[in-house]
């Protein structure tokens, strides 16, 4: 087969998947200033306490020492925009506020699902060995995006399009055969920075530094234990993730609303009051098949309890009060100090 007749039919069939795109790079186009910049991420301890980071270092830089017999990388991105801007979601603060990405089935397994229908294509039209990976191995996903012309790595360090804007899940194929590869994309911010100036925790030690320590994603997803005191009331209503260096990006202007149907059905209406009274059980089956299941009910109740305190409804104090002795530690400092937030100016 003809490898100009290849790249047509795949990203036919990566459309018909509903895959938004579709690149190609090889293992050598990973240079040297690709891998500083991640080194440097590490010896700034801007992973914070995603300590897996830290391990298998030399896979995550070098394909070829994940898989000694990659000759050629594809990338494909499965776009989820929102239909509103989240940044709006924010002002109601009785609500519970989840990253746009938690959805009702969990991204991991809808891109490898439609990462495997392409894989079985890919199998037979190239005779060729492969993996798949989906945010789960030391892979650079979004370099590798850069390497292969879908877009950008932005100030905020997401992947940014000039045809899709910035909200995308990313999926990589490794395969064992060589491929012309596709010219990596530029860099098109240029003097924008409204990614930066908009970070309520100013996590950004600078454009391309995201100092994980501070950002409010990192704290209500990955983080375990209390959060600092200096950023509880930055993080508002937030209860997983945020999604405002995101929601700013000038280029969402040309985004398109998410077309898989998988994306769209979102936790949109679920209150403090609702959230704070989930038992365990309760918490597993309501999250059931999603992102925020991993979390656990208890740093979920943390958050919830948090975003209690951020309110201003003194309302919720009786609720929070039911707190105070519970038996895991930052759980009852964490209501403690939100009922000294709605109590102050009384």
């Amino acid at each position: 087969m003809e490898i100009t007749d290849f790249k047509s039919q795949l990203q036919q069939i990566v459309s018909d998947v509903g895959f938004s795109s579709v690149g190609i790079t090889d293992p050598s186009k990973v240079d040297q200033s690709i891998k500083e910049k991640f080194m440097d991420f590490i010896k700034n301890d801007w992973n914070a306490g995603m300590d897996w980071l830290e391990k298998r270092i030399n896979e995550r830089i070098a394909p070829e020492n994940l898989w000694p017999s990659v000759k050629s990388i594809l990338v494909f991105t499965d776009d989820y925009t929102p239909e509103e801007d989240p940044l709006e979601k924010l002002e109601d603060k009785d609500l519970t506020n989840l990253s746009v990405f938690v959805t009702k089935r969990d991204y991991h397994k809808v891109v490898k699902s439609k990462l495997k229908i392409v894989a079985s294509w890919v199998k037979k039209k190239l005779d060729c060995d492969l993996k798949i990976f989906v945010d789960t191995a030391p892979v650079m996903e979004k370099p590798l995006a850069q390497l292969s012309g879908l877009g950008w790595q932005g100030k905020h360090t997401n992947l940014v399009s000039r045809d899709l804007g910035n909200w995308f899940f990313i999926g990589v194929m490794y395969i064992d055969k060589s491929l012309p590869v596709d010219e990596p994309e530029e860099d098109n911010c240029g003097s924008c920075t409204k990614c930066l100036d908009v970070c309520p925790t100013n996590a950004f030690a600078g454009a391309y530094k995201l100092d994980a320590r501070k950002c409010i994603a990192y704290l209500t997803i990955e983080h375990k234990g209390a959060i600092d005191k200096e950023f509880r009331a930055l993080i508002g209503n937030r209860v997983f993730g945020c999604d405002d260096c995101l929601a700013i990006c000038p280029w969402n202007k040309f985004a398109q609303i998410a077309r898989n149907v998988n994306y769209r059905d979102r936790f949109s209406d679920l209150t403090l009051e609702r959230a704070i009274n989930f038992s365990d059980t309760e918490f597993r089956k309501f999250f059931s098949g999603t992102a925020v299941k991993r979390l656990g009910s208890t740093r979920f109740l943390r958050n919830v309890i948090y975003a209690m305190g951020n309110s201003g409804n003194k309302e919720y104090i009786v609720s929070l009060e039911r707190f105070l002795n519970y038996p895991v530690d930052y759980i009852s400092e964490a209501a403690s100090w939100s009922i000294s937030e709605l109590k102050k100016n009384e």
